[in-house]
């Protein structure tokens, strides 16, 4: 699964694996859960979604001959945590069999890393090895409770209601639970549920007993009710997407859009633009940063989504955008003919022997084409190259991989990234083309947000380069983008990242190290040029 860092305007990707976990169980679904026991490749899938573990970006060589398309870099990521030694790769049907309570605990131990130490010698079926780590981590832990005094139970297969319990006490949410008593239809009695899936509950009473059930339309309640949980979160960069703003996600990170041209966020309650893209209808009309726009025509976006008010902002090619702004307290009407965006992704321009290498935004062209780019300003011999970062509103982590690697030794951290249940490091992954003894300085300002201030932030701390111009945004958290079929999506922030050296970026930003507070973007730029001559 890849990570983005998502851009000011909100760029996604898709995710071809569906959303199967604790939370994503619907009512029917945790009924039938917890009647049956689970597969081991149940079991690990539903792990790696709730405990937010990243897939493999890379598929490898497993020992299984039919594996689902959807699992295979979740069982790499997991072949390379020592996971697949768990399981007997000889036998037939291994991934379908019913997981053992004993391996959904090796699971978890080989991919949480916990150590814990217990006296669990009087359980008679715990031998030595990696049973009695896993089950000290289970004690300790609380993450499972033993089936008798002298026997846990290790070689019980595990039931879905115990897989359930056991990701949420993993999870850290062991407290006592509240539960709602519902009948089922076409079953006798009653069935104690959590309190969270109270919203199934709700529904299935709207579908059998309102009055006007013609008016009931399954699809408008079920977007409205994801987008209100999403909102619940009271995370700007965490939202629901229905198919045609999904859709319009992926066409803007292939550098092609249509609507007015501006990186926007929700801050404070307001859409805010971050900046507009060069060249762009907003950038014509005059539109600038930290512009709050009211509304768009009569329509107030405030209490509106993100992805509600974008589709305000949105609209066909020749349309107009008549929009309301409060620009540093003083309310203005600017009116923007909507067009075609196409992205410029990466521009160069000389000055003399210094290359300037400008960046737009980090998607799937910078990835593909940065080193080539960049190896091609090298076999012109420049004194210098700057990379002018300046209004770019971010991206692609992996878009940000590529452009570093471009400039520093492969292996080197440009990133450290930190999620609930691990820390990782982001490397580079090849060899530079552009020689160290080439300077360099980055631009940015304001609107350099995410991805733009991951590199810049690297390459300040790597001593690569000295950063020019204004403090950045401060936008460092991690989203994660999930494809449903249908193709809705949700972006949910899942990490945090630090810089080499262990900087926070979030609502910090990067400090320049000349700083230069002119709205003249030339002076910036002439400042940078003359550092490096």
């Amino acid at each position: 699964m890849r990570r983005i860092f998502v851009a000011l305007f909100l760029i996604t990707f898709g995710i071809s694996a569906p959303l199967s976990s604790v939370a994503a169980l619907t009512l029917t679904d945790y009924v039938k859960t917890s009647e049956r026991t689970v597969s081991r490749s149940d079991f690990i899938s539903w792990t790696y979604t709730a405990l937010r573990l990243p897939k493999a970006t890379e598929k490898c060589t497993l020992p299984y001959k039919r594996v689902p398309r959807g699992l295979v870099l979740t069982l790499c990521d997991a072949k390379s945590q020592g996971v697949l030694e768990i399981f007997d790769s000889t036998a037939s049907n291994v991934l379908r069999r019913p997981i053992t309570r004993g391996e959904a605990l090796k699971v978890l131990t080989a991919l949480t890393h916990f150590t814990e130490r217990d006296d669990v010698s009087k359980f008679r079926d715990v031998k030595e090895g990696d049973d009695v780590q896993a089950v000290m981590n289970a004690i300790v832990l609380k993450w499972m409770t033993p089936k008798t005094a002298n026997t846990f139970g290790i070689a019980d297969t595990l039931s879905g209601t115990e897989a359930l319990t056991l990701l949420q006490s993993v999870l850290g949410e062991t407290e006592e639970k509240t539960t709602i008593t519902i009948s089922l239809p076409d079953r006798s009695g009653t069935v104690d549920i959590p309190e969270e899936a109270l919203l199934d509950a709700v529904w299935e009473v709207v579908k059998r007993d309102y009055l006007r059930s013609d008016n009931i339309d399954e699809q408008e309640a079920a977007y409205r009710a994801l987008e209100a949980m999403m909102d619940s979160l009271d995370d700007p960069y965490s939202t629901f997407f229905r198919p045609a703003r999904a859709s319009d996600f992926q066409s803007q990170i292939k550098g092609e859009f249509t609507g007015i041209g501006a990186n926007v966020i929700e801050k404070d309650g307001f859409v805010t633009i971050v900046s507009p893209l060069p060249g762009s209808p907003a950038e014509k009309a005059g539109l600038l940063p930290g512009d709050q726009v009211l509304k768009v025509g009569t329509t107030e976006l405030r209490g509106l989504t993100l992805e509600q008010a974008i589709s305000h902002i949105r609209g066909e090619r020749g349309s107009t955008a008549v929009l309301s702004i409060m620009r540093n307290g003083n309310p203005m009407t600017i009116s923007v003919v909507r067009d075609l965006i196409n992205i410029p992704e990466i521009e160069t321009q000389w000055h003399g022997t210094v290359a300037v290498l400008k960046l737009v935004q980090f998607g799937e062209t910078t990835e593909s084409k940065v080193k080539s780019v960049v190896q091609s300003i090298a076999s012109k011999n420049p004194t210098g190259v700057v990379l002018d970062l300046r209004n770019n509103g971010g991206g692609l982590l992996s878009a940000a991989e590529s452009v570093m690697s471009a400039f520093v030794p492969r292996g080197t951290v440009y990133a450290k990234v930190k999620s609930r249940m691990r820390e990782r490091e982001e490397v580079t992954l090849s060899e530079p083309v552009l020689p160290s003894s080439v300077k360099m300085i980055v631009l940015v300002n304001e609107a350099s947000a995410s991805a733009s201030e991951i590199v810049a932030g690297a390459l300040q701390d790597l001593k690569r380069a000295r950063v020019v111009g204004t403090k950045s945004f401060g936008k460092g958290t991690v989203q994660e983008v999930v494809s449903f079929t249908g193709g809705s999506a949700i972006k949910l922030t899942i990490a945090e990242w630090f810089t080499p050296l262990g900087r926070t970026i979030e609502d910090t930003g990067v400090m320049p190290d000349i700083v230069i507070e002119s709205e003249d973007r030339d002076e910036q730029l002439r400042r940078a040029l003359e550092l490096l001559r």
